[in-house]
C-alpha cells in the first residue's frame, strides 16, 4: 500500500430518490403558485423562447 486512497471522500451529502423527487415537486409547487399569483394580478408576462424551444424539442420527440 502507497498510502494512497483509492475511495476519496465525497463532496456533500448524497441525498435519496425521495429527497430529490420532493426537492422537485416543490420547485414545481412554487413556480405554479408564482404564475397563478401573475396571472391573477395581470403581470404574467410569457417568455416566448421557451415556448419555442419547448415546441420544437415536442416535435423532435414525436419524430422519432
Amino acid at each position: 500500500m502507497d498510502g494512497q486512497d483509492n475511495n476519496p471522500p465525497k463532496e456533500g451529502r448524497r441525498r435519496g430518490l425521495t429527497s430529490v423527487a420532493l426537492q422537485w415537486l416543490a420547485e414545481k409547487m412554487r413556480r405554479t403558485e408564482r404564475i397563478k399569483d401573475e396571472l391573477q394580478r395581470g403581470t404574467y408576462q410569457v417568455d416566448s423562447n421557451k415556448i419555442a424551444q419547448a415546441i420544437l424539442n415536442g416535435e423532435n420527440q414525436s419524430k422519432q
